[in-house]
């Protein structure tokens, strides 16, 4: 195995473009697999080691044959004949069906034609054979005849095929199954094909099905043979190459493979296809035979058939977080995972305005490459960052050492465009309004571009949020800062690092959770406010003329509680939510479909609150903050008061990527109830209003004195 790592590595550094299009390929097909293969869950089948032994075989070779021999040795791995690769430049051939009189019963034949004779002589088929009594379709030696012989032939009965399981995922479901999204994977039934009985009963046919290992079998054999309406017979067995049950992927130009995509089961709780008798006869001997159970009409019973046992419909992945630096393989099998899962079930994909594709081949080398775990770890955030999405919390050890884990006792903010001190949580030279310059004698912008690179924002502001709050960050220890004070001067604070610092910054705000700021005027910090406290909050405000909500920061839950009684409709709609649907068979057209509900803000019997609404925002109001926004803006028309939010929110859930790595993201794609856009615009003020370094100095909260003065006016008005 050492060897085959140490041979991979010489190898990806050798590699051309054309060898990671390659590989993106097949790790595309091997990620269609891994959602839906009804097989690849099952507990012997590891499907990640099929594509690891696969990836130097596919990264050497340049022609398609070695290529795709390298993709079936891959999907070999599951042992189904039904999963393989097929060359595209033999799919030009096509089949049209032939009808003869042979010892007094109808034979239909296939025989060589092209696609308008193969559907012209389909569709006439049915009115051709009409009331010919039983028929012989000698389907031997042929994969294209599911496609040729219709489902509409007149049996003497109604007959129903076997019903189908197939993997469905609704979102995407995480390791432990946690979140507020609801996220899951099921197998979904759906009913097998009908066939009508004749209307004229002199018209049914009884259909007898002569194959053999070559053939693919069409539905209607199995709903005949369900209903004993006819019988499949066949010279040698039953072959597995089953088209009904499979789907076809492109690789790569002329490269495709067929997929099972899901399993039969019939009302016995069997699977599979099974004939009624094996001839064990071949050529002409064998349709004699079939011709004289034509005849007779007589057939022996379905021979028993698999038992269906379904495995999870998940697919669980492995965490492999024995080492922070996994061997090369695994790190390719992480740009793999990371596009797949964002592929699949990023409900934001559409927002990214960067070919994804494109990411994929381009950080499959950059993985693969990658010198030592931290350039691997931060390789995952880079690829990462390209969805735009800030609920992408990456975490590890290895990020948490190069993010840091200990910060000085201040805090910085983004104002006017400076790294500026707007808290000081020890006495010392610092002040508020202090201008960050320099680390430890460094500019701060080389740090602050370093950081962008790795971080995932949904907008400008919450990556200069989400810079500022890095930024200082660094591990237990001293750190030397330069600042420029009110007066222009520079001045070096020798501060220390402590992870307890941390604790620091959240809440925001100190001082009473509410208040009251005039006898008519009402103050509440909705990142401090409990659910518990919302009743004797609005019993204090009930005499006012307005209520200044704080949402500068995350709340814990209490829109639910407050939207109620900001409005005198019932349940108006909050929001709309739309989620991926994955499914082989989705009524959009491809296997990513959307699952689109609204929420309603619910009822209340408490008394409703008469007055005017604010509502403070700024870049640190994310996700649920946002959310709140919304609840606040349908029930009681609130007016958002600040500078634009951060733009992200859709109920988190996360995977994980070899080495350790957690990732997060959005799951649910939330618009507003008209369905306008959130996600990458956040909240947007209608009264901007924005910080200052001269206000910090004078430690005023200007934000909070716009909205006094924005209630004032109105209330003059």
């Amino acid at each position: 195995m050492r060897r085959l790592f140490a041979a991979l590595l010489l190898l990806a550094s050798q590699c051309t473009a054309q060898s990671y299009d390659q590989l993106a390929g097949a790790a595309k097909l091997w990620n269609y697999v891994k959602y839906f293969h009804p097989r690849v869950t099952a507990g012997e089948v590891d499907w990640d080691a099929a594509l690891m032994r696969a990836m130097p075989k596919v990264l050497a070779e340049t022609d398609n044959a070695a290529f795709m021999a390298a993709l079936d040795e891959m999907l070999g791995k599951l042992k189904d004949p039904a999963t393989h690769v097929a060359d595209g430049r033999n799919w030009d051939n096509h089949v049209t069906p032939a009808i003869r009189v042979q010892d007094g019963i109808t034979v239909v034949t296939l025989e060589s034609g092209d696609w308008n004779q193969s559907m012209e002589a389909r569709n006439t088929l049915v009115n051709s054979l009409r009331g010919k009594g039983a028929i012989i379709f000698d389907l031997r030696n042929d994969r294209l005849a599911a496609t040729v012989i219709p489902s509409s032939l007149p049996l003497t009965k109604a007959s129903t095929g076997p019903s189908y399981a197939t993997r469905v995922h609704s979102g995407y479901a995480n390791d432990t199954v946690s979140g507020s999204g609801g996220y899951h994977s099921v197998w979904e039934m759906a009913d097998g094909d009908t066939v009508g009985a004749a209307v004229i009963p002199t018209n049914a046919v009884t259909p007898i099905f002569l194959v053999n290992r070559q053939t693919s079998i069409p539905e209607i054999a199995l709903a005949a043979q369900n209903a004993g309406t006819g019988a499949i017979l066949t010279e040698d067995g039953i072959s597995e190459m089953d088209s009904n049950a499979s789907r076809t992927v492109q690789v790569i130009a002329n490269v495709y493979a067929v997929v099972r995509v899901r399993e039969r089961l019939y009302a016995d709780g069997t699977t599979g296809i099974a004939p009624n008798l094996v001839l064990h006869k071949t050529g002409d001997e064998a349709l004699a035979a079939a011709i004289e159970i034509a005849k007779s009409r007589k057939w022996p019973a379905v021979e028993t058939r698999p038992h269906l046992n379904l495995p999870p419909a998940r697919f669980t992945e492995k965490n492999y977080t024995d080492t922070p630096y996994p061997s090369a393989e695994l790190r390719m099998l992480s740009a793999a995972r990371v596009w797949s899962v964002f592929h699949y079930f990023h409900p934001y994909a559409h927002l990214y305005s960067e070919d994804w594709d494109k990411i994929l081949i381009d950080f499959l080398p950059k993985m693969s490459q990658a010198a030592d775990a931290r350039e691997y770890h931060l390789a995952v955030a880079e690829m990462v960052s390209h969805v735009h999405d800030t609920h992408c919390f990456l975490s590890s050890l290895e990020l948490s050492k190069y993010y840091g884990m200990a910060a000085p006792p201040l805090e910085i903010r983004s104002i006017e465009g400076q790294p500026v001190v707007t808290r000081v949580f020890e006495e010392g030279a610092v002040r508020p309004g202090d201008v960050l310059v320099k680390i430890d004698g460094k500019p701060y912008t080389e740090r602050a571009a370093d950081l962008e690179k790795h971080i995932a924002a949904s907008t400008p502001q919450s990556m200069q949020s989400r810079v500022m709050s890095q930024l200082l960050s660094g591990p237990d220890g001293p750190v030397k800062l330069t600042f420029k004070n009110a007066d222009g001067k520079e001045y070096d604070a020798d501060l220390q690092r402590r992870a307890a610092n941390n604790r620091k910054f959240s809440p925001f705000r100190t001082g009473e959770t509410f208040r009251l700021l005039t006898p008519k005027i009402g103050y509440v910090d909705l990142e401090k406010l409990k659910a518990t406290e919302v009743d004797a909050m609005f019993n204090e405000f009930k005499d006012t003329d307005a209520i200044i909500m704080d949402m500068r920061g995350y709340p814990q839950g209490t829109a639910w509680s407050i939207a109620p009684r900001l409005t005198e409709r019932s349940q108006p709609v909050a929001a709309v939510f739309r989620r991926n649907v994955v499914r082989v068979d989705n009524p959009e057209g491809n296997e990513i479909g959307t699952l689109l509900f609204e929420q309603h803000i619910p009822p209340t019997d408490k008394p409703r609150y008469k007055g005017k609404t604010v509502m403070l925002i700024d870049d640190r109001a994310i996700s649920q903050s946002e959310h709140s926004g919304l609840f606040y803006r349908a029930a009681g028309g609130t007016v958002f008061i600040g500078s634009g939010t951060t733009g992200a929110n859709g109920d988190v859930t996360f995977f994980t990527a070899p080495g350790g790595i957690r990732i997060n993201f959005s799951g649910h794609d939330v618009r507003w109830p008209d369905g306008k856009q959130l996600q990458r615009v956040g909240l947007i003020p209608d009264v901007e209003a924005h910080p200052t370094i001269a206000g910090i100095r004078a430690g005023k909260d200007e934000i909070l004195d716009r909205a006094i003065t924005y209630i004032e006016k109105e209330e003059r008005k």
